[in-house]
Parts: C-alpha cells; structure tokens; sequence
C-alpha cells in the first residue's frame, strides 16, 4: 500500500505542477497580449500627432522635433529609393540589340 500512496502523492504533485505550468503560460500570454495591445495604441498615437503636424496643426515642442526626426527619414528613403532606381535603370541594357554579356562557367567545387 506504501507504493501506492507514494504514487498518489507523486501523481498529485506532478498534477500541481502542471496546473502552475498551465496557469503561468496563461498569464504570461495575456502579458504579451496587453504589452502588443499597447504598442499599436502607441503607434497609433503617434500616427495621429503625425498626421496633424503634417497638416500643419499645432502639436507640443517634444512632439514636433519627433514628427521632424520622421519626416527627415521620410526624405532620406526616398532619396534612397530615387537612387536605387536610377542605378536599377542605368544597369538596365539599352537595347535588346547589344550584345549579352559573356556568362563564364562555374568553377568546380573543390570538396566534391
């Protein structure tokens, strides 16, 4: 009967164990859950404030040298992006007439 009880207690504990798992997870994804819930609110503040000093509306001093830090990296890609379309062109042949580029073999791998 001793092994019994012993595997009682044992099975009980591990029952335990499993619930505070099962319950720590739970708690620990409703965290996660509120944390991302608060991100997007954040975001979403910002996106207004944004958009009012875009509009030329009147937004406080820490807000305004954000939206200008913003728009800045707005300009900077899309200067980017105009150059990596004028490299992206002038990479381009002029004409199907010119003549293809020579492809060389691949060198054989040496560890086959």
């Amino acid at each position: 009967m001793e092994l019994f009880e012993k595997l009682n207690a044992f099975a009980k504990t591990a029952a335990d164990k499993t619930n505070e798992l099962v319950e720590d997870t739970r708690l620990k994804t409703q965290i996660l859950n509120d944390e991302k819930s608060i991100r997007e609110l954040e975001r979403k503040i910002g996106a207004y404030y944004y958009k009012k000093f875009a509009a030329g509306e009147s937004v406080d001093e820490a807000v305004s040298e954000y939206c200008t830090a913003i728009s800045v990296h707005n300009a900077n890609i899309e200067e980017k992006k105009a150059a990596l379309a004028k490299e992206a062109k002038e990479e381009a042949p002029a004409s199907e007439d010119a003549p293809a580029e020579e492809v060389s073999e691949p060198e054989e791998d040496p560890f086959e």
